[in-house]
């Protein structure tokens, strides 16, 4: 798979990571897959997003994002609430930056996570961005964490907006993957070649296993090739790397 240099991937996680992490615990286990701390960039599944990095791929569905405070930042040991202060009016989330200064999983408030190794620390791998939908019931913004991990985080309210999917000529939706919405015909994904386009969802669903003994003997999973469109649908301009 091709190697993504430091700079493309911190930009390309602050496209992604506010919405893929939004998704619900179910889903955690797919998030890590392709999503998680370390193997954005090189898995290049593109979810929804908050912030659109300039010169990168945009896709409908990402939501725009307003910045409605100025960043308030500090560093924690162990489980800790960061206090944004009081929110301003047409706030919707909370945007957090969290970097780990240290191995662990840091947990958010509403399921979502994320997990460094040794090998992500001090790498655009311990860098996180995700909006937090807003509780106004919640003071502040709790992480729970192992004690005697080490974490900085950035905290700044937000408002999002919503974006509708397109239509090809084909009559089909393309885009991202939008919480309460679903997915697209064509989900945005980049190629393994770097190429930006869209692979068909449903190619996307690997086999699941039914049983726990068939899970033990497909495991690892072998990858499968989809194909990768421009939005027509048609026209390929790569190929991305799935799990069989």
């Amino acid at each position: 798979m091709k190697d993504i240099d430091p700079q493309f991937d911190r930009a390309l996680r602050e496209v992604l990571l506010p919405q893929v992490r939004s998704s619900s615990k179910p889903r955690a286990q797919r998030r890590r897959w392709f999503l998680f701390a370390g193997a954005l960039a090189g898995a290049g599944m593109l979810g929804g997003a908050g912030a659109t990095a300039a010169g990168l791929f945009s896709p409908p569905g990402v939501p725009t994002t307003a910045a409605l405070s100025t960043p308030s930042t500090a560093i924690y040991t162990g489980t800790a609430t960061a206090e944004p202060g009081p929110a301003p009016e047409g706030a919707t989330g909370i945007e957090v930056e969290l970097t780990c200064l240290s191995v662990g999983k840091f947990n958010f408030p509403d399921g979502a996570n994320v997990t460094c190794s040794s090998a992500d620390l001090g790498t655009p791998g311990a860098w996180s961005k995700y909006v937090v939908p807003l509780d106004p019931s919640a003071r502040g913004l709790t992480i729970t964490t192992e004690p005697g991990n080490r974490w900085q985080i950035s905290v700044r309210y937000v408002s999002q907006v919503a974006t509708e999917w397109e239509l090809n000529a084909k009559g089909e939706t393309y885009g991202v993957e939008v919480p309460g919405r679903g997915v697209p015909d064509l989900l945005a994904v980049v190629a393994t070649n770097g190429a930006k386009g869209y692979a068909y969802s449903a190619q996307m669903q690997g086999t699941e296993p039914t049983t726990p003994e068939e899970a033990a003997r497909n495991f690892p999973r072998p990858q499968r090739e989809i194909p990768v469109y421009l939005s027509d649908g048609a026209t390929q301009v790569g190929v991305f790397m799935a799990p069989g």
